[in-house]
């Protein structure tokens, strides 16, 4: 009966050891898991961010000619901004954009 005993008691222990091997292997799974996802949402993120940077793009040189037009006028920023409802913010902005390609034009 002793022997029994023993037996149950080495196989309860090499299962313990068993279980904790395979748990140490999850661990190291789940953390190369997280560091996986983790890459994944910075990628969504800077996806959107350059999207979000493309359409200001967009929109900045679809008015660029509208806003330098107005300028070269003689009208203030504010009153192109209340012309054309582009906040005063893209308007110089789009000034900017302006003297950088006029500056490498050069």
């Amino acid at each position: 009966m002793a022997y029994l005993e023993i037996g149950i008691i080495a196989l309860l222990v090499i299962v313990v050891f068993y279980l904790f091997a395979v748990n140490s292997k999850l661990k190291k799974e789940k953390k190369v898991l997280q560091e996986t996802l983790e890459v994944k949402d910075t990628t969504i993120q800077n996806l959107q961010a350059s999207r979000v940077a493309v359409k200001d793009v967009i929109e900045n040189l679809s008015a660029h000619d509208e806003v330098m037009t107005l300028l070269e006028e003689g009208k203030s920023r504010e009153e192109i901004s209340d012309e054309l409802g582009i906040p005063i913010s893209k308007i110089e902005l789009i000034i900017k954009f302006d003297r950088i390609k006029k500056d490498h034009a050069v």
